[in-house]
């Protein structure tokens, strides 16, 4: 290892002189990049794919699921801990204020 340049002697320098240095990219590359992988397919107009309904299905199909999953978690988890049987319906409570707002909530679900 060495400090500086100093360091060196004179054919070390020639050496170190001629070593093949990096040169900077041109100013085409990346217009070849965007046309070689516009070639390749990477880029360009969307094409409709004859998959692409059925996957709109799925996923359509996974976010009811999804949506239906987070609702009967709502449900269980806002359930009351007695047993059905000792429950009060809602037609049985008694209406006044906000509670009949909450009443026809409840019977939706």
């Amino acid at each position: 290892m060495f400090s500086s340049e100093e360091d060196l002697s004179p054919a070390e320098r020639a050496a170190l002189a001629a070593l093949p240095r990096e040169l900077p990219p041109g100013d085409m590359l990346e217009e070849r990049v965007v046309r070689a992988l516009r070639g390749e397919g990477h880029f360009g107009s969307r094409r409709s794919h004859p998959s692409h309904g059925i996957a709109l299905g799925w996923r359509v199909a996974a976010a009811l699921t999804l949506f239906a999953g987070g609702v009967a978690t709502g449900r269980y988890l806002l359930a009351p801990a007695s047993p059905a049987s000792a429950t009060v319906s809602p037609v049985e409570r008694p209406i006044n204020g906000n509670n009949a707002r909450v009443v026809a909530v409840e019977m939706w679900l």
